[in-house]
């Protein structure tokens, strides 16, 4: 069992990398202090443009990705194993959202909740993937896009994995997104939210 811990720890310590805050340090600007002071890809392409956030979105995808990938290899045929998987997946998400490196102020997790679903259920990804740019384009905001395709998550993976782990992992994710992004509910119910058409 002990490799089983090392691996739940090491995803919160990779999913604790604040990849936004090590993007944005050479150009001399920090997220946390500067855009909508969230360190994550959407803040990332406000202040330095699209190209930077989309190698944020990248490396929170792939910090996510990378430990649960793991876990379904090394832990395959130990009792449990979908639990421990889920539990690896939401400790890099946990990691992202309350990262050890920065007093545990993170992000919204929206990219390390997308990087667990494209290993444990991938069918659940790609109907939310459309979701998430429709609402975008409709609406002009990322929040709305990120709260609706969140919403959704939890009802594709019932549908699509046998798994009750991966399930209760999954909506224990949106739970935290949208707790997460209770600013920007206020923000959109005052009309004060900042449209990506107008950015």
């Amino acid at each position: 069992m002990l490799k089983v811990y090392l691996l739940v720890a090491g995803a919160y310590l990779l999913g604790s990398v604040p990849f936004a805050v090590v993007v944005c340090r050479p150009f001399g600007v920090d997220p946390r202090r500067a855009g909508s002071g969230n360190p994550g890809a959407t803040n990332v392409a406000r202040l330095l443009g699209r190209k930077w956030g989309a190698l944020t979105l990248v490396l929170d995808l792939g910090k996510a990705i990378l430990p649960v990938a793991v876990a379904r290899f090394w832990l395959k045929g130990l009792e449990g194993y979908p639990w421990w998987v889920a539990a690896t997946g939401l400790a890099a998400f946990l990691g992202h959202l309350f990262p050890i490196y920065l007093g545990f102020r993170g992000g919204k997790g929206v990219a390390s909740a997308a990087g667990v679903l494209l290993v444990v259920c991938p069918k659940a990804l790609l109907l939310s993937l459309p979701v998430f740019v429709v609402a975008v384009a409709l609406s002009g905001f990322v929040s709305v896009g990120s709260l609706l395709a969140s919403l959704l998550a939890p009802l594709w993976v019932r549908l699509f994995s046998p798994e009750p782990a991966y399930f209760w992992m999954t909506l224990l994710m949106t739970l935290l997104i949208w707790i997460k992004h209770r600013s920007n509910l206020q923000r959109l119910l005052r009309g004060e939210e900042k449209s990506w058409k107008r950015s």
